[in-house]
């Protein structure tokens, strides 16, 4: 048999089995209603918890994104591993605080808390816009990273649109049939397989230099600037890894379908197991195994016109077939894990806070549910259309636009969370404001002060939202949001 055709199958295999164990989970657990459908009837349990904000977490970015990253900055992209631990700090005490309340008050969304806690409708749809616009962006990046991996590994035999609709359909098939709950378990399959599938990727691109010691010296003989800051773009400077202590923490885990698995933890011990499996999977994915598939391309594959196909080149060329096609099986199962949870997240956002905006308790069970696979199904497709173009690096893309666009709902969202004179005026001006000044800085390309535009933009939607709310600090009902908030 051809090895194009049998790497081919092989990934469909996989596909296929993985699609098997969300059919017989949907009939243990149906979806009947959007709560059960989008939050899994907030009853996930922590072994499960752990697993699927692994899966959620790590996507197709940490088998073609993180290589690339590195392949392209060096040893300064290893900040996005510091950066997590700031995402787990905040997965326990800002998620298990929104969790208690988003049970007892039943958001479902950020746009809902948002509602509830500033009595502003203008704010809950700017924040679910912001957060399904940012999400599409990120969404269509996993569609060209499963794409790319397909179409790579199967040499001739598939085209990379043809292997785009193939990651399309897979993708809307877990979907539909499961619903969230049938998305967690899935996760948990997908979570173990693609670690092992990192891990043993770093393996093979470690082989043949002799070990980690000779591959680092390899890099030091061949592209120094690869292991010292800025790196040979220059692009990790001082204040951009600043921002990757402070920005993009809270991009990665305002984005809406990880922020909602806080909402479907079971309980506090569940949502603290979930939060100590980020830095975990980060240092075992993005501080070892990225880093030497990345650096050990860069001495082998010289000049790629797309980093992030560094990893797919390097399987084909120094292991087998065989395995090769396990390793991009695994890497795809990493990609479907993160764009089951987008999709879902999505759709959520679009059906219940933007389209039956005020209206959901006027809507049928069956009506909503209709609706909201609809969305699903359109928000998929915009998804591919966006990504049958790809850019040269997935996961610049994302840090750049969607982390900090997300970042954007941070400083209304922490201090609505534990300041009872955030004001929704505050919220409103300077979430409005801060994304008016990140768009305007990256259409002009600016960075004033040498500072990056969505560091700026940060700063001023803070500003704004403090001195906005302390002006009108004896005009909000202190006793009423502490009864209900604090």
């Amino acid at each position: 048999m051809d090895k194009s055709l049998a790497s081919f199958l092989i990934v469909v295999i996989y596909l296929c089995l993985m699609l098997g164990v969300t059919i017989v989970n949907s009939k243990k657990k149906k979806s009947t209603d959007t709560q059960s459908f989008f939050l899994a009837n907030r009853g996930v349990g922590g072994l499960l918890m752990a697993l699927t904000m692994i899966a959620g977490m790590q996507s197709t970015f940490a088998f073609l994104g993180g290589p690339g990253m590195y392949y392209t900055h060096g040893i300064s992209y290893i900040v996005i591993v510091l950066s997590q631990v700031w995402v787990a700090f905040m997965v326990i005490y800002f998620g298990n605080k929104i969790r208690k309340q988003a049970k007892k008050y039943g958001y479902m969304s950020i746009g809902d808390y948002f509602q509830d806690r500033f009595k502003s409708g203008y704010l809950k749809i700017l924040a679910s816009s912001i957060s399904v616009l940012m999400t599409l962006i990120f969404l269509s990046m996993q569609y060209v990273g499963n794409a790319t991996a397909l179409s790579i590994i199967t040499g001739d035999l598939l085209n990379y649109k043809v292997a785009l609709l193939i990651s399309v359909v897979f993708s809307l098939l877990y979907v539909m049939i499961g619903g969230a709950g049938g998305v967690v378990l899935l996760d948990a399959f997908q979570a173990v397989i693609l670690m092992a599938g990192i891990v043993v990727a770093a393996i093979i691109a470690i082989k043949p230099f002799g070990g980690v010691v000779e591959l680092f010296q390899a890099t030091r003989n061949s592209a120094p600037e690869l292991l010292s800051r800025p790196g040979p773009q220059g692009t990790y400077t001082n204040a951009y890894w600043l921002m990757q202590f402070i920005v993009l923490p809270f991009g990665i885990w305002l984005c809406p379908y990880i922020w909602s698995k806080s909402l479907m933890a079971k309980d506090t011990n569940s949502l603290a197991k979930s939060a100590i499996s980020v830095p975990v999977s980060q240092v075992l994915i993005f501080g070892f195994s990225a880093l030497f598939i990345g650096l050990a391309g860069h001495n082998m594959l010289g000049n790629l016109d797309r980093a992030d196909q560094v990893l797919p080149i390097m399987m084909i060329e120094n292991t087998s077939w065989i395995v090769a096609a396990l390793v991009m099986a695994a890497a795809m199962s990493a990609g479907l894990s993160t764009i089951n949870a987008m999709l879902l997240s999505c759709a959520q956002l679009v059906s219940q806070d933007l389209i039956f905006f005020n209206k959901k308790e006027k809507i049928s069970n069956r009506t909503n549910m209709r609706v909201s696979r609809i969305i699903i199904v359109l928000i998929a497709i915009i998804a591919s259309i966006i990504a049958i173009r790809p850019p040269k690096a997935l996961v610049q893309v994302v840090q750049d636009v969607a982390y900090t666009g997300l970042a954007q709902l941070a400083p209304a969202f922490i201090l609505g969370l534990y300041w009872k004179y955030a004001s929704k005026e505050g919220a409103s001006l300077g979430m409005t404001m801060g994304v008016i000044v990140l768009f305007v800085f990256r259409l002009l390309n600016i960075s004033p002060l040498n500072i990056p535009g969505f560091l700026w933009a940060f700063v001023i939607n803070i500003l704004i939202n403090v001195l906005v709310s302390l002006i009108l600090k004896k005009r909000i009902n202190v006793s009423e949001v502490e009864e209900k908030f604090f």
